[in-house]
Formats: structure tokens, C-alpha cells, sequence
């Protein structure tokens, strides 16, 4: 079958479409923090992502529109990024996760509140960098990869620890 401008482009297509951008996204953020990194979509990397694709990225909220060409991924956008390239299963990033969580789990133990720690002495203490720790946090990594319950980064840089931290929910 022959193409014609009046076809559509097929679901399939279209989904896969997404998903390889949105892993493109991803692979060019790495460890920094989502909105330091923008994608111009006439790069040599994006210019063959379809018009319909950005849009569709930009309707579920995985990515946000900075001016005409250039998107950011949302933090939302970066954990959905992960979860399709598997990285939240790798060792690596479960080694940097494990880390982060042993780090917040031991700022609330023995405690009958939450906690708080601020965000340059989390990264210090984990030895991972505030981006990825933003990342994580504002992404709720811990909620959507371990159905567990995570901590939430304050206004002021400060993470917010609840008690319930790392564990399931009822």
C-alpha cells in the first residue's frame, strides 16, 4: 500500500514514535535535572519525530513546551523515560535508589513524625547529585517503580520525609 498525505498514521506507529522519543529524552537528560536540559526538535537527534508526537507528548504531560522548537521533559516525563528503558531495574540506578532510600529511611527511624533534610546534605551524605535526587523525588521514583511510599522535595530544597517512608501502602 502506497502512502498518500490524507492517510493516518497508524497507532502502532504513532506509539512507537512516542516511546522512542520519549527514551531519547531520557538518554540526553541522564542524571541532570529535567528542566537544564533542552531539546531543540530540529536537531539531528529529533527532526524526524512527527509534528502529532510532540503534541501528543505535550497532552499527557511528559513534556512541556518552552518556545516555538523546544520542549523540556517534565519530571513526570523523565520517570516514565526510565521506566520505559528499564533503568529503575538496572544496577545502576538501583544501586543510586537503594542509597537515597537508606539515607531518607534512617533520617525517620525511631521517629513518631516526619523528618526533613535538605537537599545539598542528602546529595552529600548519598553521594548522588541534587539533580538526580530532584529528579527522583519530583518524579515519585520510590511510588511508581517500588509501589512505595516516597518523600516530596519543599519549595525551600528540602525533602520531606514521612514517616511511612518506603513502605507499602494499605
Amino acid at each position: 500500500m502506497r502512502y498518500s498525505p490524507l492517510m493516518t498514521i497508524s497507532r502502532d506507529d504513532r506509539m512507537e514514535d512516542l516511546k522512542d522519543t520519549l527514551k531519547r529524552m531520557v538518554e540526553d537528560v541522564g542524571e541532570q535535572a529535567v528542566w537544564r536540559v533542552d531539546i531543540n526538535v530540529e536537531s539531528d537527534r529529533y527532526k524526524h519525530v512527527k509534528n502529532t508526537t510532540w503534541k501528543e507528548l505535550l497532552d499527557r504531560g511528559l513534556v512541556k513546551w518552552l518556545c516555538p522548537g523546544y520542549y523540556q521533559l517534565t519530571v513526570g516525563g523523565w520517570r516514565a523515560g526510565v521506566q520505559l528503558l528499564r533503568w529503575d531495574k538496572g544496577p545502576e540506578l538501583q544501586g543510586k535508589l537503594s542509597k537515597l532510600a537508606a539515607l531518607l529511611k534512617d533520617q525517620v527511624k525511631g521517629r513518631h513524625e516526619e523528618a526533613y533534610i535538605d537537599l545539598y546534605h542528602a546529595a552529600k551524605q548519598s553521594g548522588l547529585t541534587e539533580d538526580l535526587i530532584c529528579n527522583i523525588i519530583e518524579g515519585h521514583l520510590f511510588e511508581h517503580s517500588f509501589k512505595t511510599k516516597g518523600a516530596t522535595l519543599d519549595t525551600d530544597s528540602t525533602i520531606v520525609i514521612p514517616i511511612d517512608f518506603g513502605m507499602e501502602p494499605l
